[in-house]
Parts: structure tokens; C-alpha cells; sequence
């Protein structure tokens, strides 16, 4: 919890009412539940969320189009890795195969206090929100074009965010473009390595920098943070980031600091 040293249930608090030592509350809608691949079993369209102790990764304060679009974050719970056969379903496994990651992200995000803003590593309750499956049918493009073949952004839409505590971040996911592209459904959410990148293009009129020349093939976006000076040749080391999508898998870096460059 924010105001106790060492584990929540550490004798030592430093709370006047010792409220570290109170028992947490159970999470009603768990990120594993919202991002089970199975329609029939994941939460419907328009069901509340409530969850608790996610870890934020990242919160995107970079007003990319100057048009105060902004305040997106990225929240992940660790879930038992269970069954290790398949390393991306139900969520991404880290590296050292010990648990799985599931990610999601929030749109038209509150805060509790208002004053409050996410950092990597917090732990957040989320609640009052309600679960998305983003589509883009009728709000994108002239005539409208949604997503192809069925696929969507996962979000909740709308929660209060309340800080809860702070602990390490897990390490990235190391990932191949390849998988970007094969498993982006599993790995939305997710912060992701991938190493020898190598832009294929300048930037395009969105700003994103494409990775292969497939059009529909893994894309880095500029959306939390602007990455000056890009020509095609332009080549990184290793490239952290979120995973997203829009039209196409996105690979969001959330500073400079998350672009290894190359030599």
C-alpha cells in the first residue's frame, strides 16, 4: 500500500488507521477474465469492471495531434501461468515462463484524487468503468471502415483510477515482429522487446514508422513520445514498448529512453 513499508500485510505501517494490514479487496472483473480469447467466456460488451492492484506500465501524457488527446493508460495483472504449451494464450508468458501477463487499456480515464496521475510500477484500483470492444464501425474513416476480420481493441471505458501502492515492473516480453503480427490479439496490453528493428519508411502522415512493407505488418507509433530524426535505414538495437492496435499491430514506445539505437 502507499503509505506501508515492506509487504501489505508487514507489521510495520505507517498509516494512522493501519490500513496497510487490512485485507485487500478481490478484483469482481480480472484482466484474465477480459482478455480470455473465448467470446463466451470473457465479460460482455457494456459489463462494469471492477479491479484491483493492476500495475500500471504506461500512462501517455504526449498530446501527439495537439488536440488534448491524451491520458491513456496501460494496466497488466499477473496471472498464474498454468499450462505452458502455448506461450501467448490466454496472455503472454514472461520470458522466464513463471506467469502470464494480461494487459489492457483505458479510455476517457477518471482519477481518484483528481489530482492524481499514473505512473509505471503504481498499483491501481480500476472501477466504475465499463468493458469495450473498440471496432472503430462508424466513427472511423470516410465512409466508415472498421477493423478487418473481427478484430478489436479491449478497453475499459470510463473507470475511476485510484493508486493502491507501487511495486517493481515486470521486465518486457521479448517478442519478434513475427509474433507482433501473429499474436497482436494476446499481446495488446503487454510491454514487449523487440530487438534489430529497422524503420522501412520516414514516418508516414500519422506519424508511425513502419517495420516490414507488409500494410497491414507492425507499426512503432509516436504516441507517447516523439522520435526525432527517422529515414528509412534508421535502425534500433532493441525497442521497448506497448502493444496496441489500429488497423495494424502498434508497438508504442513510452520514452527515447524505451529505443536502443543501433549501429
Amino acid at each position: 500500500m502507499s503509505g506501508c513499508v515492506g509487504a501489505p500485510t508487514s507489521p510495520r505501517c505507517d498509516e494512522p488507521d493501519n490500513s496497510c494490514n487490512q485485507p485487500r479487496a478481490q478484483s469482481r472483473t480480472p484482466l484474465h477474465i477480459l482478455r480470455n480469447p473465448d467470446p463466451m467466456r470473457r465479460s460482455a460488451v457494456g459489463a462494469p469492471v471492477e479491479a484491483h492492484d493492476l500495475q500500471v506500465v504506461a500512462y501517455d501524457a504526449h498530446d501527439e495531434t495537439m488536440n488534448g488527446n491524451i491520458g491513456t493508460v496501460y494496466v497488466q495483472e499477473m496471472m498464474p501461468a498454468g499450462n505452458t504449451d502455448d506461450p501467448f494464450l490466454p496472455c503472454p508468458l514472461l520470458d522466464d515462463r513463471s506467469a502470464r501477463v494480461c494487459g489492457i487499456s483505458t479510455f476517457r480515464t477518471l482519477y481518484s484524487p483528481l489530482a492524481y496521475r499514473p505512473r509505471p510500477g503504481d498499483l491501481v484500483d480500476v472501477s466504475g468503468g465499463t468493458y469495450d470492444e473498440f471496432t472503430c464501425s462508424g466513427v472511423c474513416g470516410s465512409p466508415p471502415q472498421p477493423f478487418p476480420n473481427g478484430l478489436f481493441l479491449p478497453q475499459v471505458r470510463m473507470p475511476t483510477i485510484a493508486n493502491s501502492g507501487v511495486a517493481p515492473l515486470s521486465p518486457p516480453i521479448h517478442v519478434t515482429l513475427a509474433d507482433l503480427a501473429a499474436h497482436n490479439a494476446a499481446l495488446i496490453g503487454a510491454l514487449v522487446e523487440v530487438d534489430d528493428v529497422t524503420a522501412v519508411a520516414a514516418p508516414d502522415a500519422r506519424g508511425e514508422i513502419a517495420l516490414t512493407t507488409a500494410r497491414s505488418g507492425p507499426m512503432i507509433t509516436q504516441e507517447m513520445t516523439a522520435i526525432p530524426g527517422v529515414v528509412a535505414g534508421t535502425r534500433w538495437a532493441h525497442v521497448v514498448g506497448v502493444v496496441s492496435y489500429f488497423y495494424s499491430p502498434k508497438l508504442i514506445p513510452r520514452s527515447l529512453g524505451d529505443l536502443t539505437p543501433g549501429r
